[in-house]
């Protein structure tokens, strides 16, 4: 259908064509490229610092309980957690597909939920997800000509560090090797003490001036007592002669009360009784209407009933004397017409008068009784009615009595109540004098009682003022020391709460609104020693300054710094980049902005020394330049083959259009350029090919041998293909459809390279049957007598050795699967790995000490000095940064712990020497010069195997540590003699000697103490300075480090001649105890961190693979040695890293590929409309494994991960060959051929495309193999595996699946008629 619209409508095929260019031309340029596709890891990771606290204490207080709330949240695979000196942090795996904004927010509210409980000096939790937007984009390092460390950091911060922040796509930029400048705070003793003495002098004049303040007003308290007593006498006899005169006037006025009430409770019991009797007065006069109007109702009734009745009984009278008159007529004169009428109307009337009758119950022969009935019940309903209305005329003369009664009371009571009104109010007059003089009485005895109680409490308050300040005088003199007012920690707050300024809310004005903000911070050092830090408000005692009692200075670290670029000192800077930006746009603004920055500060110099754009620029060149070159070689070998030029520049046409359209659904699907998705494109070159190069060759076959016009060989030729190709590249494409039902990592990475080679195949199907049909119509008008030529003889010859093999079925198949098995064995002999090694234009370098050795920070320092001086001089290496310790981004990246210097070369792009061996070269050298350090050399900074673990991990889980030490000591004993094993290790020796101070808890007791007491006073005593505040200058941002100077350089010693202060029990004074006599000490090696994962502690040991061996077979051997060695109860041992992770994406590849089998063979199905024709097909996939493992044993690959996922895309692949030419075997014997001679024909005839479309993907992927540009890598495996499938599996598909169709096909076709 589509080739016969595209033969009809070209011009429709041209506007198409130009279409897809412009949206290809705007989607790449718009498309973002980043190192890697876009992935989320399903991982986060909570972090919660506790300062001072040991491992143990951390992981009691705050990994517990932060694991056991985190085990709770939905979708949470595993819990992990690491419990270091002052920080916990727990790693969460959750669950593929998971929402991680959304389980974020769960972690956060059970986080709170926990933290709420916690101390004070817990930390704040943080919650961090992991994603590949950590990894930083670049690092460089920035120097300036004849400018000291101090001044180069100066310079970084100012001018250029901010430019780089701005950068649009920047998240972050941290800094390695810079310089930080501090406020050093000393308490000076001799000041501190020379302040106290003021201090007391103060206090001790204070308090005897509160003394004598004390004697004045006891005696003032003594005279107004006795004026007070003096005064309560008096006021009791006036309010005694008041109360007396108001008792007899209160007697009288309640007797004559009493008998008002008396009379009213009378005249109330009458009112009640005439309300009763009219009461029931209503209710016989409702009964009396009631009774009224039920009678007048029934007179009404009877009337009528008389009335009707009197009626019928009329009417049947008339109507009868009208009968026997008719009657009688009949009877003499005879019967007429006119006779008879009138008595059938006369009967008809007297029914209807009886059915009247019938209907009230009456019969005719009962009417005059019934009408005596109505007339007597009319009789008695009358004289009822004249009974009710003489009893309605007696209710209304009683009730005009009752009237009266009402009125009579009512008004004797309105009198009696007038009465009574008056003398209350007489009453309540006496009663208001009454309480009035209760009232003055009250208030007398109040104010007296209030003027009593201040004189008491006055007296009370002096006595007790004098008490506490003879206590007060006594504990000063005898316990207080006033030498501790100003201590350290006290000017540490005093810092803190001083350096203030925060906003504090909006006010209101004039419809003005304005910010409060309250305080100032301090902006200098002078500022701090001007610091007010005491003011007591004492007489002879001025407000003490920081200044009065320390030394403030400005220091730096620019000593313990080290962080050289070709032999300069230098600032390193590392670049992330925010997420949703393009990796190759954020790199080259940054490297545009680097050249503006030079340009802008003179004496600038700026040493990229890593740049993921550089690499992925090297990448995208690498495959754009092997897909050119991939491209026309299978464009020169169309050629050869069908020797013609137009039917190969049509198919020529088809591979950009291809590419393109594939770029356009890359783009409006999400799909970056990347390494992964740009591999997809370089591997399907080959492939876009195949369907083009099937639909041109029938087309030319049909145009040039057998006869066809231009119009219909260009339909027809298509339309003949259609379905074949259409099954194959939807078999190739199934192959990476299954890739949806992995998990983890496998599903991630490869999700972009089955896209990418989906698009590509899907866009080179629709180039075949649209664009080559519309092309071919215009090219190949002309015909040419096709020659015999060496195709020709191929053909011949093929189909010769075919006849002859069709007898020899057995040794065909038989020798197929030997060689499978063999070449299998041998390629899973050189072990596995999960990605093959990657070089980069970079290396990295660590020195390190000597384990078990001591290498001092200045001697590792010299050898990289020394170091980088040579190391300029290697041809190929351009530039060489160094960083010492681990806390830098490069030293991260490098591996390099606490005691080492990390370096980093920048390769030369255009030297021709490998990086192994620049690294050969630089061991070497290392290796004579004898450095007294472990010099490690990493031959690609951007190996992307290191980000999924490497080397061989165990874990042994368990609860005691001691005893997972033990284990783990064994362990290694066990494995360090592996061969290929290096570098064994549990990490015990990166942990920390402690000096243990075990407190005696029964002597301590005799003084008081508790161990917590103790740990205060030596904590206070041995806790390093911590950053009390920050003050901000111009330039600067500094901390100010609170110190006191005795206790700068503590020894074990002095913590063993340390005193620890008590309070006596029986005298209650201040004493001191020597620490040695309630304590013992001894030293003991502790682990630097604590392990744990499910909840339950680990231990690891980790063993790095030699470069002369595998992992994957070292990690057998390991196993094998391990085999009999069983770990005590209730601990468990489990391999984790590399060789784990291999196994994983092993297995989600293999998922992947059993599923991809079973969507070949359903498609296969549909196309074939068989279920057995698809078998036959699929043993062409185990022809192409033993092509695919050939060709890794043949160039020394590992079978990794990468080449597997070739396996699964070989087998999609491979089948397109069987496809075609079991379709075109199917048709041949539809049109009437014998089996053995269809299948002979078939072979012949699709020789051609089959070993077209094979070479032309084989030689798209070589390129890949011979290549050494960066990227080639990455995918060389799998165009290994590939080319070696197809090469060994098209060459036995054409002798194989025929012997297996001539096996299994005994389908009986009957020959088509037309």
């Amino acid at each position: 259908m589509l080739s016969k619209l595209s033969v009809r409508r070209p011009y429709t095929v041209l506007v198409a064509v130009v279409l897809i260019l412009v949206l290809g031309f705007l989607s790449f340029r718009n498309m973002s490229t980043d190192l890697l596709p876009d992935m989320e890891f399903p991982y986060a990771i909570v972090m919660t610092t506790y300062p001072g606290a040991s491992p143990e204490e951390v992981e009691s207080a705050v990994t517990k309980p932060v694991e056991q709330a985190m085990a709770s949240i939905s979708n949470m695979k595993e819990v992990s957690s690491v419990s270091n000196s002052n920080v916990s942090v727990v790693i969460l795996e959750f669950n593929d597909s998971t929402d991680m904004n959304t389980a974020t927010i769960d972690m956060r509210e059970s986080l709170d939920m926990v933290s709420s409980q916690w101390d004070d000096t817990i930390g704040s939790p943080t919650i961090m997800k992991i994603n590949p937007d950590m990894m930083p984009i670049m690092v460089a390092a920035i120097d300036f000509e004849n400018i000291d460390r101090v001044e180069v950091t100066n310079r970084a911060k100012t001018d250029i560090i901010p430019d780089l922040e701005s950068v649009e796509g920047v998240a972050s930029v941290n800094t390695s090797g810079e310089v930080q400048k501090k406020v050093e705070v000393i308490i000076q003793q001799d000041k501190l003490d020379k302040m106290n003495r003021k201090v007391k002098d103060a206090v001790e004049g204070k308090l005897d001036d509160a003394k004598d303040k004390i004697t004045k007003n006891k005696k003032k308290i003594k005279d107004g007592k006795d004026s007070l007593n003096k005064q309560q006498q008096k006021t009791a006899e006036e309010l005694a002669k008041g109360e007396s005169k108001l008792a007899k006037s209160s007697e009288k006025m309640e007797k004559t009360l009493k008998k008002l009430n008396n009379s009213l409770k009378q005249l109330e019991s009458k009112e009640k009784t005439l309300l009763d009797s009219e009461k029931q007065m209503n209710e016989g006069t409702a009964q009396i209407k009631t009774q009224k109007a039920t009678l007048e109702s029934t007179i009404k009734t009877l009337t009528a009933g008389k009335s009707g009745l009197e009626q019928l009984q009329n009417g049947l009278k008339g109507l009868q004397a009208q009968k026997q008159a008719i009657e009688g007529q009949i009877a003499a004169s005879g019967e007429t017409s006119e006779l008879r009428m009138k008595l059938e109307a006369v009967n008809a009337q007297i029914s209807v008068l009886q059915s009247k009758l019938k209907e009230q119950g009456i019969k005719e022969e009962e009417l005059p009784a019934k009408l005596v009935e109505a007339e007597q019940g009319l009789a008695k309903a009358q004289a009822g009615l004249t009974q009710i209305n003489e009893q309605e005329g007696k209710l209304k003369k009683g009730r005009e009595e009752l009237e009266k009664g009402k009125k009579q009371i009512a008004a004797a009571k309105k009198q009696l109540t007038e009465a009574k009104s008056k003398l209350q109010k007489g009453q309540l007059s006496v009663e208001e004098a009454a309480q009035e003089l209760s009232k003055q009485k009250v208030l007398a005895a109040i104010k007296l009682s209030v003027a009593e109680m201040e004189v008491s409490n006055g007296e009370s308050k002096l006595n007790e003022a004098e008490n506490t300040l003879k206590d007060s005088s006594k504990t000063t003199k005898e316990n207080t020391n006033l030498e501790n007012i100003i201590t350290k920690s006290m000017v540490e707050g005093i810092l803190t709460a001083e350096n203030f300024d925060m906003p504090a809310g909006y006010i209101t004005d004039d419809d003005a609104s304005y910010l409060v903000k309250v305080g100032e911070k301090i902006e200098s050092d002078e500022d701090v020693e001007d610091l007010i830090i005491c003011d007591m408000d004492l007489d002879g005692l001025d407000p003490i300054r920081l200044s009065d009692v320390a030394d403030v200075a400005v220091t730096d670290n620019s000593e313990d710094m080290y962080v050289m670029v070709n032999g300069n000192p230098a600032v390193a800077v590392t670049m992330e980049k925010a997420t949703g930006f393009s990796t190759g746009d954020v790199t080259e603004r940054l490297s545009e902005r680097f050249l503006d920055l030079e340009e802008e500060n003179e004496g600038l110099h700026v040493s990229i020394l890593m740049n993921q754009g550089v690499y992925i620029d090297l990448v995208v060149d690498s495959v754009v330049q092997n897909l050119l070159i991939g491209g026309l070689l299978s464009i020169v070998i169309l050629f050869l083959f069908l020797w013609d030029i137009r039917p190969t520049i049509i198919v020529a046409c088809s591979i950009p259009l291809s590419v393109v359209t594939a770029i356009v659904l890359m783009y409006f699907s999400g799909v970056t350029l990347n390494i992964i998705s740009l591999s997809g494109l370089a591997l399907g070159v080959g492939m876009l090919v195949d369907n083009s190069v099937v639909v041109i060759e029938n087309v030319f076959r049909l145009r040039n041998d057998e006869g066809y016009g231009i119009k219909e060989a260009a339909v027809d030729g298509a339309r003949q293909v259609a379905g074949a190709i259409l099954a194959s590249t939807l078999t190739t494409i199934c192959v990476f459809a299954p890739i949806i039902f992995t998990e983890g990592i496998t599903r991630q990475l490869f999700t972009d390279l089955g896209l990418t080679l989906a698009y590509s195949l899907l866009a080179s199907l629709l180039v075949s049957l649209t664009l080559v049909p519309a092309m071919s119509q215009g090219m190949l008008k002309k015909t040419r007598k096709s020659k015999e030529g060496v195709i020709g003889k191929i053909q011949n010859v093929y189909a010769s050795v075919l006849s002859v093999l069709l007898h020899k079925k057995a040794i065909v198949l038989i020798a197929s699967f030997v060689l499978l098995i063999v070449f299998a064995v041998l390629s899973v002999s050189r072990g596995t790995a999960f990605m093959p090694e990657m070089e980069s234009p970079q290396m990295t370098l660590t020195v390190a000490a000597p384990e078990d050795e001591t290498v001092s920070e200045e001697q590792l320092r010299d050898v990289s000095t020394e170091m980088m001086e040579w190391m300029k001089e290697i041809d190929g290496i351009e530039t060489i940064g160094a960083v010492s310790g681990g806390g830098g981004v490069m030293s991260s990246m490098s591996g390099a712990g606490n005691d080492a210097i990390s370096m980093y070369l920048l390769l030369d792009e255009e030297t021709d020497r490998t990086n192994a061996e620049i690294k050969q070269q630089i061991e070497k050298n290392v290796e004579e010069k004898g450095y007294p350090c472990d010099v490690t050399v990493n031959s690609s900074a951007m190996d992307m195997s290191a980000m999924f673990g490497s080397g061989i991990t165990i874990e042994i889980r368990g609860k005691d540590l001691d005893k997972l030490q033990a284990v783990t000591e064994e362990v290694i004993g066990r494995i360090q003699d592996v061969d290929g094993v290096t570098e064994v290790t549990n990490g015990l020796e990166d942990g920390n000697e402690e000096f243990r101070i075990t407190v005696n808890k029964a002597k301590a007791m005799k003084y008081s103490l508790t161990v917590a007491q103790i740990f205060q006073q030596v904590n206070a005593k041995v806790k390093e300075a911590s950053s009390a505040t920050t003050i901000s200058t111009d330039t600067d941002e500094l901390n100010v480090y609170v110190n006191d100077e005795k206790d700068t350089s503590l020894t074990r010693a002095d913590l063993r001649k340390m005193k620890i202060e008590y309070t006596d029990t029986m005298t209650q004074k201040k004493k001191k105890v020597k620490l040695s006599k309630i304590a013992a000490f001894d030293m003991a090696d502790s682990p630097d961190s604590i392990n744990r994962k499910k909840q339950s502690r680990y231990m690891t040991v980790s063993a790095a693979i030699d470069d002369d061996h595998n992992i994957g077979l070292v990690s057998n051997d390991i196993k094998d040695v391990l085999k009999g060695y069983e770990v005590p109860a209730g601990y468990v041992m489990e391999f984790t890293g590399e060789d784990e992770t291999i196994n994983e994406s092993m297995e989600q590849v293999f998922l992947m590929f059993i599923v991809a089998v079973l969507f070949m063979y359903l498609i296969m199905v549909a196309q074939f409309q068989s279920l057995l024709s698809p078998f036959i097909i699929l043993f062409t996939i185990p022809l192409a494994f033993t092509g695919g493992f050939m060709g890794l044993w043949v160039s020394g690959s590992e079978v990794s991960v990468i080449a597997m996922i070739g396996f699964v895309m070989l087998s999609g692949i491979i089948v397109n060959n069987g496809i075609v030419l079991v379709d075109y075997i199917n048709q041949l014997r539809e049109d009437g051929e014998e089996k053995y001679a269809a299948i002979v024909e078939a072979g012949r005839t699709r020789l051609r495309p089959i070993l077209m479309t094979a070479l032309t993907t084989i030689l798209g992927l070589i390129p890949m193999i011979v290549s050494s540009d960066s990227g080639s890598d990455m995918v060389r495996p799998m165009a290994v595996v590939t080319i070696g499938g197809l090469v060994y599996g098209t060459l036995l598909t054409l002798f194989v699946v025929p012997c297996i169709y001539a096996i299994l096909n005994r389908k009986k076709y009957k020959p088509n008629k037309d």
